[in-house]
């Protein structure tokens, strides 16, 4: 028997991902991404938009071991003996899709039936660094070979279908865009500012629409499209097939608030709540259906992946309380539509065991990317971490409060 860490199996996980891709060296879609209708493309899908999604991981990771071994945590980490071979860097390798899946093949050989039980001692600084090296050649040929041209804008295909063709163009009269590619594009850091500018411009020009209540899943391919999955056979508007979709949709706006595009982002969540609201459309109770149709009607009136997002989105984004190695830190992107009539909002939430009130006032109601925190207190004692927008308070600071009380954080902007 053989005991591996949460970290190498999250390792494991990224880098056998990494070499298991199509002839367009892009990862296999294997049926299925986040989207389990895109499930006829078994021999020769690829999904461009997990690709993004796993080079974003990679980057996650890496910077995370880094931040350890500055802690002095700890700096080297044991793995299985047969993963040494995934840590390869030769970038010869990584642009020929023959010889990943050759490697992977020898490293699935190695594991079948049993392993030795050996290992290897990995330093933290070596496994960040080939992690970055990973994340940047495919973000880097994403950027390359994928970007569609539409004009001075533009967005990613996001797939390959079993034909092993791209899925999304912009030729004459054919427009072919899918939102799922641009969200992991953004999220993942893989698209650059003037990309994430040119993909808000191409989305509401083709895919928002104000009466079905937001953003489009896709654009109408006006075929059913069987080599790439049943959800073409779904009526247009419907479902997977170019409704707003709430999932993907929240997942946009998230990816916006962390690229710092705050008024694309709040357009998005914006408008999926209004539609949400207005029961004369929506024909719902409020909450978070799986999709609006044509006419802003909700569908499957409560997704719990949607509205978590939105949740997590309007916490940890907009109100911008979250946490990063233990620390509280506060950023909030506040539109200033979103505060009451004095300028205040307010957040009531439990953060490491204890229960917080966090306040943010802003009487001249400054728009996010002009605003500066000019103080900041807790229980009425001075913050003194405190950057353009960002208090920070210490996890020593934190587990020194008390657990018996809520505690009150002012924000003054």
């Amino acid at each position: 028997v053989y005991y591996g860490t949460v970290l190498e199996h999250i390792l494991l996980e990224n880098l056998c991902a990494f070499y298991d891709v199509g002839e367009h060296n892009e990862m296999k879609l294997h049926g299925a991404d986040w989207n389990d209708a895109m499930d006829m493309a078994w021999e020769n899908g690829e999904s461009v938009a997990f690709t993004c999604a796993y080079a974003g991981n990679m980057k996650n990771i890496a910077e995370y071991l880094r931040k350890l071994q500055e802690k002095e945590m700890f700096d080297r980490i044991e793995v299985a003996e047969e993963m040494e071979i995934l840590f390869t860097g030769d970038r010869e390798l990584y642009e020929s899709p023959e010889k990943k899946q050759q490697l992977l093949r020898q490293y699935t050989e190695k594991c079948a039936h049993d392993i030795s039980g050996n290992t290897i001692v990995i330093r933290l600084d070596q496994l960040s660094r080939n992690l970055d090296e990973k994340a940047d050649w495919m973000m880097e040929n994403i950027r390359r070979r994928e970007w569609v041209k539409d004009g001075e804008n533009g967005w990613f295909n996001g797939y390959y279908d079993n034909n092993g063709r791209p899925v999304e163009r912009c030729e004459s009269g054919d427009v072919r865009m899918m939102l799922t590619g641009q969200v992991f594009a953004i999220m993942s850091g893989t698209a650059k500012k003037e990309q994430i500018k040119a993909i808000c411009n191409s989305a509401d020009k083709y895919l928002f629409d104000q009466k079905a209540g937001g953003y489009r899943l896709n654009t109408d391919f006006k075929e059913e499209k069987f080599d790439l999955g049943r959800m073409f056979g779904f009526a247009y508007g419907e479902k997977e097939n170019g409704a707003v979709f709430s999932h993907m949709a929240v997942m946009y706006a998230n990816a916006l608030y962390k690229q710092g595009f705050i008024k694309e982002g709040y357009k998005v969540l914006k408008t999926l709540l209004d539609t949400a609201m207005d029961f004369d459309r929506s024909r719902m109770y409020p909450g978070v259906p799986e999709y609006f149709d044509n006419d802003g009607r909700g569908l499957y009136s409560y997704l719990t992946g949607a509205a978590s997002w939105y949740m997590l989105t309007m916490i940890t984004s907009v109100y911008g309380v979250h946490g990063e190695l233990g620390d509280l830190v506060i950023e909030p992107a506040l539109m200033p539509q979103q505060y009451n009539e004095k300028g205040d909002a307010k957040i009531s939430l439990m953060f490491a065991g204890h229960g917080f009130y966090v306040m943010i006032h802003n009487p001249d109601k400054i728009m996010p990317d002009d605003a500066k925190i000019k103080s900041a207190l807790c229980d009425g004692k001075n913050i003194e971490n405190i950057e353009k927008m960002s208090v920070r308070i210490s996890k020593e600071d934190i587990d020194k409060l008390s657990r018996e009380k809520r505690h009150v954080i002012e924000i003054y902007i």
